[in-house]
């Protein structure tokens, strides 16, 4: 940026203007007619065409055109990064430049302060437009006139014209242009403006000045880098990379895909109305995908961190045919010959749901989840095997090799089951022999066991 003269950016201003009457609708047309009028000899429109040129190549001459854009179009524009027409498009509120502002430094979402850089938007009188394409214009390499001008490069102030004076006017006019000016700060009625209270618990109190009126912008700068981003997909290269991805002995390249985008039209037929970079868009901007997450709903329950034990009310409904199989038998017990093999036999589907309940929590949660929870020690070991792999776990280690942990867990299901028979039946005691309930227990620690041997990782 150093290397920069005021030639180089006289140069750019000079190439500009020249390149803007080379393209003026009206100059086409007078040559047009000047060329018309010369091969038809006459003079009088002759003349009439050389004049109508010449004044118009005036107003492109360099210190003119400086004047009319410095000193009074200038006025007609607002340049900004997050602009008040993208929320109505004749809104007459202040735009902000937030490129220019000091960013967070602590950023837990994507907002205008995430990229490096941001475009500048303007918008205003299109009549005054071409002045916002004069600042972008490249001096050298990728540093633009807008640039010089933001960090006050020595040259940039005698590149704006040769008197010293009008040079400081017009720096400072491109400035105001440039630069937030919020000593009168300007909102419209239609902008959308909210009270936001200054902490939690003003809200509910009478002073005054407990709120701050806040007015939301159209982050015009943001939207366009997230356009571009998602226009690459049209690239050469990114369509020639998902065409490679169709071939078998190709080269892979990664490539871009956007799904699930929807687009929000600003400016209607006029986008040129709401800025100069919704019009390059066409006035559309795209909306990512901002629906809640789509949670896969389990049928097995879950385990809170301050839970003690799996073996409740929970645990119960989810094994509830299990029990209603194993409620009826009870209640037809005295007219059944073989009910204690029924009794078996509905023990056995309590006993397959809660085995997969179990294989579930030890496929699914990563190792050493059990160490953030209240679980007893005897159901963490039984839960949360691979907890034995990790660093630090030595005794935790140690009690579960010993496998003393299997006959605490035998005894809390039988436990649990027997408190729950005991509150549905009130002679449950008289039913159930002490020689059943030691059956049960065996059957549990003979399920357990077995699903070991299956390498079914129940334990």
């Amino acid at each position: 940026m150093k290397s920069i003269s005021r030639h180089d950016i006289r140069k750019v201003i000079l190439d500009f203007l020249e390149q803007r009457f080379a393209n003026n609708s009206n100059y086409k047309s007078e040559q047009a007619k000047l060329e018309k009028a010369k091969k038809m000899g006459n003079l009088s429109a002759i003349n009439q065409s050389e004049q109508k040129l010449a004044e118009l190549a005036k107003k492109y001459d360099f210190e003119t055109w400086m004047e009319d854009a410095a000193t009074r179009r200038i006025f007609w524009i607002s340049m900004g990064t997050n602009l008040s027409k993208g929320i109505h498009s004749s809104s007459l509120g202040d735009n902000v430049n937030y490129s220019i502002q000091t960013k967070p430094t602590d950023q837990s979402y994507v907002s205008s302060a995430t990229p490096l850089t941001l475009p500048l938007d303007c918008s205003g009188n299109a009549a005054a437009l071409d002045i916002f394409s004069l600042v972008n214009q490249k001096v050298k390499g990728d540093i633009t006139l807008l640039q010089l001008i933001v960090n006050d490069h020595p040259e940039i102030l005698a590149a704006l014209s040769d008197d010293k004076q009008k040079a400081s006017l017009y720096l400072a006019n491109f400035k105001k242009a440039i630069f937030d000016d919020f000593e009168y700060p300007k909102a419209s009625d239609l902008n959308k403006q909210f009270f936001w209270p200054n902490s939690q618990k003003v809200y509910l109190s009478e002073k005054e000045k407990n709120y701050r009126l806040l007015i939301p912008l159209h982050p015009s700068s943001l939207c366009h880098l997230v356009f571009q981003k998602i226009q690459t997909r049209f690239s050469e290269e990114n369509k020639n990379a998902r065409e490679q991805r169709r071939i078998k002995d190709a080269e892979h390249e990664s490539y871009f895909s956007f799904h699930h985008l929807a687009v929000v039209k600003l400016g209607g037929s006029n986008p040129q109305g709401v800025s100069q970079l919704t019009s390059n868009q066409g006035g559309r901007n795209f909306l990512l995908p901002s629906m809640p997450p789509k949670f896969n709903r389990t049928h097995y329950p879950s385990i809170s961190n301050s839970q003690e034990t799996i073996f409740n009310k929970t645990l119960q409904y989810y094994c509830q045919f299990g029990f209603n199989l194993l409620f009826e038998m009870i209640k037809t017990a005295n007219h059944i010959e073989d009910a204690g093999d029924n009794r078996k036999d509905a023990l056995a589907v309590i006993l397959t749901l809660i085995l997969k309940f179990a294989w579930h929590i030890q496929t699914t949660m990563p190792e050493g989840w059990s160490r953030g929870y209240s679980l007893n020690l005897t159901q963490q070991l039984w839960l949360d095997p691979k907890r034995t792999k990790l660093a630090g776990e030595t005794e935790f280690k140690r009690k579960y090799e010993q496998g003393h942990w299997q006959q605490e867990l035998e005894q809390q299901f039988a436990f649990w089951v027997h408190s729950i028979l005991k509150e549905r039946f009130e002679n449950v005691t008289q039913q159930l022999s002490d020689l059943e309930l030691g059956q049960w227990r065996n059957e549990f620690s003979i399920a357990v066991n077995a699903s070991k041997r299956v390498k079914e990782e129940i334990v």
